[in-house]
């Protein structure tokens, strides 16, 4: 594992892999895309689309919207001018930029946690199969896989006291980035500081901890501050740091449980959809005659997400029970459920591996006492899962953290192995030595 042309033989052939099993994926499934017909999931095509054609970052010309970040919409416009509007080139483009993303992994968790731990990381990332398919399905979170690594490793080196004067500038970066992607990571980036400020509290270094959290805060706050203008320009006045969709979100879990309790889970694909379609109908229809119900734009998205509040604080008082079982669902389906029985047992019978995996390397980091070296990776992890079970959870939302288990599985097989075999062969290696010595100790009295 330390030479380094046997280690690069290694990550190419871990690359190799990758790239071939999403490309299997991808035409696997390629009857069943539904790039095919022209619409993209979420409709985050015409993001990008109407940003380079109208100038206006907005899902119709001439209309913004503040229910979506930029981040996924950036990486679609070279997409859109190199391609047009082949979605298949998309897909195929976004599979390469994925195993990219394996190979960055290798390269950079090398640096920190060893060889042998970066090759174990890039095969199981390698091999994640919900990852191939939802990236070829052209989904937001392919930009975000990248950026919650780097957000692991740079966090990890600083707490390690392995980082460079730029760390914390180069953290607050990509921590800025992740939120332009998806709002939930800035309560993240949050609870993280706080976090290390706390852990280094007592340590000689803590002045400088907290100067370096500062900066930390101040990049990110700078990198995010031109979008959060931007839609308060648009709004005319309401302060939305990236997008709107909180409490819609909520609204849609309501929405589902009811769909459960009325139709069960082995429903048909697309029933959801087609379901809370109908639900928000009627909730609009509700307030069609009010004054907000004629707003467009930027300002409806406002207005929509305040009618799905008043909603779902309604449900507050009426279903007090509700709440808590949504949340206590969504626990559970934040890593295993899709929109129906049929695709829940599939992504359960995919999870159970990988899952399984990083467990098992988690109790062998903590069996080993390594804890430290992970203790950010599952913080990350523990956020999202915190924050999605108090909303909406979906097993694709659980993939964002599919680096940081693929490192934690690597981790924690390395430390294993270090006791394990590379402790056996090292007793062999001493039991020959002993052996040898008592050997030419003999040749010595022979003469």
């Amino acid at each position: 594992m330390d030479e380094p042309r046997l280690f690069h033989r290694f990550v190419a052939g871990i690359v190799a892999l990758a790239l071939v099993a999403r490309l299997a994926v991808f035409f696997y499934f390629w009857p069943t895309w539904v790039w095919q017909t022209g619409h993209i999931q979420d409709d985050w095509n015409k993001l990008a689309i109407n940003w380079i054609t109208y100038g206006t970052f907005g899902f119709h010309p001439g209309e913004a919207t503040i229910r979506r970040g930029p981040g996924f919409p950036l990486l679609e416009i070279p997409l859109y001018l190199l391609f047009g509007e082949n979605y298949a080139a998309w897909s195929i483009a976004l599979l390469l930029f994925d195993t990219g993303t394996c190979l960055l992994l290798v390269l950079f968790a090398r640096q920190l946690w060893g060889n042998r731990a970066a090759l174990l990381a890039g095969l199981l990332y390698a091999v994640h199969l919900p990852i191939s398919y939802y990236n070829a399905n052209i989904e937001q979170f392919t930009s975000v896989l990248p950026l919650v690594f780097l957000w692991f490793y740079l966090f990890s080196s600083w707490d390690l006291g392995c980082s460079k004067k730029w760390t914390p500038w180069a953290l607050g970066l990509v921590s800025g980035v992740l939120m332009l992607n998806k709002t939930v990571y800035l309560p993240l980036a949050l609870v993280s500081i706080v976090a290390i400020v706390w852990l280094k509290r007592k340590t000689p270094q803590f002045s400088t901890v907290c100067r370096q959290a500062s900066i930390v805060l101040v990049t990110a706050a700078l990198v995010v501050a031109p979008w959060t203008y931007r839609n308060y320009v648009v709004t005319e006045g309401a302060l939305v740091p990236v997008q709107t969709l909180f409490w819609g979100n909520v609204w849609q879990r309501y929405v589902i449980a009811d769909l459960d309790a009325t139709d069960g889970t082995n429903r048909a694909d697309g029933r959801i959809v087609e379901y809370i379609l109908l639900r928000r109908a009627e909730l609009f229809d509700t307030v069609a005659n009010t004054s907000g119900a004629k707003l467009r734009g930027p300002k409806r998205d406002v207005y929509d997400e305040q009618v799905f509040r008043d909603q779902v604080f309604e449900w507050f008082r009426s279903k007090p029970t509700q709440f808590l079982k949504n949340v206590t669902g969504n626990i559970w389906a934040f890593w295993v459920r899709a929109e129906n029985l049929r695709k829940t047992q599939i992504m359960l019978a995919m999870q159970m591996v990988f899952l399984g995996a990083a467990l098992l390397g988690v109790g062998l980091t903590i069996r080993y006492r390594q804890f430290t070296k992970i203790r950010f990776g599952l913080l990350l992890i523990l956020t999202l899962w915190a924050e999605y079970s108090l909303v909406i959870a979906w097993a694709r939302y659980s993939l964002d953290t599919v680096p940081v288990l693929a490192v934690v599985f690597g981790i924690g097989i390395d430390e294993w192995m270090k006791r394990r075999v590379d402790g056996s062969q090292v007793m062999r290696s001493l039991r020959l030595g002993k052996v040898g010595a008592a050997n030419s100790q003999l040749s010595t009295i022979s003469y």
